[in-house]
């Protein structure tokens, strides 16, 4: 052990309070992206009295590590006065806050080596789990209060800025979606349509690839390589689709057995398995990127420009379209010739130019963001780094 380390154990304690009261508000569960989410769970007949009680500033882990990509799901209160979850999970808290300050574990506990820590100490036959005394056994850096005050609010610091510049970029797509849907949306419902306009197929303006799933020997790595691998999770509700702290990566090996399957920057990426319709537009970050065979890509777009269809698409996806051309009860599925079917409207030549001039305006100030919201992530990581010096 360093000489500065010290065992979690003689910081933290367990607690098991019952939901005696019978309370269903704020059920939760957590995620392997470490944050409390509101729980899926199927609570019909369920008795929400076994249910434990977690307040703010107390921590929740799922010991059952086997089940979760190499990840374990760990997260700290902090968005609630108190909620509830599963008996199954170790909900605990910090002995004395002026000798580890919660947000300070929780950092440690963000870092992608504690997640390989975490698999390494689980163990068992049916389900491999990190039991509460294998956590007291974590040994992490334990600095004087100011020191872990100052690396708290720095990395605070960090991610307010980057909730702000995606805050700012948020604004701008909502208000070049509506510009887009003032200029074309009505002409969807219109028997006529202006001279130069016409409707054409999507797979008559653009290919239409899908991603490729890993070979079986093949595996998502945390350390970055020069490969970064595109699923569905990293698809959102922003236009473009960047390299973040949250991507995972693939060896130069598995690299070679997909490296057919790659993106280039302007592409178009469509979920078509799991969280269906999800769109995103490829950053330069992400050139030559590989894709998951849960997504299909739109690339040597012409005729439009990528950003007009790109808003055309969640246009469609707004007006629940996409749904429509879902398929499947068990496991459902856009199919691809129900994407390549899918009508678009395309205006004239002229006309696309001066959207897409209108649209450059935006484009500059959301490129700009997002470089920066780059920056910062490269930050919280080389942050997050440093804690084990």
């Amino acid at each position: 052990m360093k000489s500065n380390y010290k065992q979690l154990g003689q910081f933290i304690r367990q607690v098991d309070v019952r939901n005696s009261e019978g309370k269903e508000e704020n059920l939760l569960g957590v995620s392997v992206q470490k944050k409390f989410i509101p729980s899926i769970a199927n609570t019909v007949g369920t008795d929400f009295k076994k249910y434990k009680v977690v307040k703010k500033g107390q921590f929740t882990y799922i010991p059952d590590t086997s089940r979760r990509g190499d990840k374990i799901g760990i997260a700290l209160l902090e968005d609630y006065e108190e909620g509830l979850v599963s008996n199954v999970y170790t909900v605990f808290e910090i002995i004395d806050e002026k000798q580890l300050i919660p947000e300070y574990l929780m950092l440690w506990f963000s870092r992608p080596e504690f997640d390989r820590y975490a698999r390494f100490k689980s163990h068992g036959s049916v389900r491999e789990v990190m039991d509460w005394d294998e956590m007291c056994k974590v040994e992490l850096p334990v600095p004087p209060y100011e020191k872990q005050k100052e690396i708290v609010d720095g990395y605070k610091a960090i991610t307010e800025r980057i909730a702000l510049k995606q805050k700012i970029n948020d604004n701008l797509e909502e208000t070049a979606q509506s510009l887009f849907q003032e200029q074309f949306a009505a002409f969807y419902n219109e028997n006529e349509l202006p001279d130069g306009y016409s409707i054409a197929t999507l797979d008559s303006l653009c290919s239409i690839k899908g991603g490729k799933r890993l070979p079986a020997d093949g595996e998502l790595l945390d350390t970055p390589t020069a490969h970064p691998y595109i699923r569905v999770r990293d698809l959102g509700s922003n236009r473009y689709v960047c390299l973040s702290n949250q991507f995972q990566y693939i060896d130069e090996e598995t690299h070679s057995a997909i490296s057919r399957y790659i993106v280039n920057t302007n592409d178009i990426v469509i979920s078509i398995v799991g969280t269906i319709g999800l769109i995103g537009k490829i950053h330069t970050s992400l050139n030559n990127a590989n894709l998951t065979e849960n997504c299909v890509k739109l690339a040597n777009i012409h005729t439009v420009t990528p950003d007009y269809l790109y808003y055309t698409l969640c246009y469609k996806k707004q007006i629940k379209e996409i749904e429509l051309l879902t398929v499947g009860a068990v496991q459902s599925k856009l199919p691809m010739y129900n994407i390549q079917s899918m009508k678009i409207l395309v205006p004239p030549t002229e006309v696309i130019e001066d959207f897409q001039h209108k649209f450059d305006i935006f484009n500059e100030q959301i490129e700009a963001n997002t470089i920066e919201i780059q920056r910062l992530y490269e930050l919280q990581s080389v942050l997050l780094a440093k804690l084990a010096y």
